[in-house]
């Protein structure tokens, strides 16, 4: 995939993502904590879906009409395809490792968990009050 490409699709779904969550912040926060209704449209699209990713097409687009931004998604896109990526056998043994390693530790966490549970219920307050009982 080139280059302009993967930035293109980046941007798009960039603003898609952005449309979305507006979409949402103004369906709950506008219209559901000011008590105001969200009239559907046309379609079944309603106002938050309209305002929503009409802010977001326009910063999507305004973002791309910056040339400096432009060149440094160009440039971020140029890197990451210089890249080496680890092949599926890699990434799969790391993956074991990793899930080994957070079983193991998960044991040995436990084992303290289990360990002050009986401490702190069990024989610190025997311990305490065969103290309370030497003293008075």
């Amino acid at each position: 995939m080139s280059n302009n490409r993967m930035v293109t699709l980046f941007w798009v779904g960039s603003t898609l993502v952005v449309g979305l969550f507006l979409e949402r912040l103004l369906s709950d926060v506008l219209f559901r904590l000011v008590h105001v209704s969200n009239p559907t449209l046309f379609f079944d699209w309603s106002l938050s879906f309209v305002l929503g990713f009409a802010i977001a097409i326009s910063i999507g687009v305004g973002t791309w009409m910056q040339p400096r931004l432009r060149e440094l998604a160009f440039e971020v896109a140029q890197e990451l395809g210089k890249t080496s990526w680890p092949s599926r056998a890699e990434t799969q043994a790391q993956t074991v490792a990793v899930l080994a390693a957070t079983v193991i530790f998960a044991g040995i966490l436990g084992i303290f968990d289990a360990a002050g549970s009986r401490v702190m219920t069990n024989w610190l307050p025997k311990a305490i009050s065969w103290v309370a009982h030497l003293g008075g």
